[in-house]
């Protein structure tokens, strides 16, 4: 698989009179909407392994929730695959990602609540009604309560800062929605059976391609994220992972844990 990034210009310089400029050789710019993960050559042992780790990075490292929407799709995505997999062992490994994800975002939970309702108590004081309105039980609850309750306390909390959205704001409003489908989303995922199905080989391969389709726009909104910062991609995405060794006797190195 070829690597990730592009270098802009060669570091070749050339001035043939005074007067002349740079001679510079710029890269096509249409490879940058080539999407990497459709390489033919990465198989869908490879992808999985790539999409689990890539997944529990994003998780784990998720500034101001900004990849929330791209770990709900991502999850939703692999589930996918999950899905349409036959091989037991797959199923077992995506049954355990499912999981891991679930248990990540469950941990990060008391604090990405804790951040929406600093914005609410901030505006209305810690015991104002409206702050009751949001969080009634506190918010040690959401690090306490079982996980099939979970989901009712959290659409209180949209509920609240919903119906205050005049003061609040609609970013707080969607960052609070955030939580809830994504948790949704992963508990869903986390709880569904991938007991054997049947599925055609078109249905596969669309759900392969949509998981594929799903890194690449993970891989553009990182762009977005960390311009000129090519040193982040390795905390999200472990391109090894995708890769054989570069020989028999080599293996691919293991993966770096996410760093909390």
């Amino acid at each position: 698989m070829a690597r990730f990034g592009y270098a802009f210009f060669d570091s070749g310089v050339r001035f043939d009179t005074p007067d002349a400029q740079p001679h510079r050789t710029m890269i096509t710019l249409t490879r940058f909407l080539e999407n990497p993960f459709d390489d033919r050559q990465i198989s869908l042992a490879e992808l999985l392994a790539f999409s689990t780790d890539h997944l529990q990075r994003m998780i784990t490292n998720n500034p101001g929730g900004a990849l929330a929407t791209r770990i709900t799709a991502t999850t939703s995505a692999l589930g996918l695959v999950a899905d349409c997999a036959t091989d037991d062992i797959t199923k077992l490994g995506l049954r355990k990602a499912r999981k891991m994800a679930k248990d990540n975002y469950r941990a990060a939970l008391p604090a990405a609540v804790a951040k929406v309702m600093a914005a609410v108590t901030a505006r209305y004081g810690v015991d104002s009604v409206e702050s009751l309105e949001c969080c009634p039980s506190g918010r040690t609850l959401f690090r306490d309560v079982r996980d099939d309750g979970l989901e009712l306390h959290l659409q209180t909390l949209v509920t609240g800062v919903t119906a205050h959205v005049a003061d609040l704001g609609a970013p707080l409003v969607a960052e609070a929605t955030s939580l809830l489908t994504g948790w949704q989303t992963l508990y869903t995922a986390s709880e569904s059976s991938t007991g054997a199905k049947t599925t055609t080989q078109d249905g596969k391969k669309l759900a392969r391609e949509n998981l594929q389709l799903m890194l690449f726009l993970n891989l553009l909104t990182l762009a977005e994220m960390f311009p000129r910062q090519p040193d982040k991609l390795p905390l999200y995405m472990q391109q090894s992972l995708l890769e054989n060794p570069t020989s028999e006797e080599e293996e691919a190195p293991a993966p770096t844990p996410p760093t909390p």
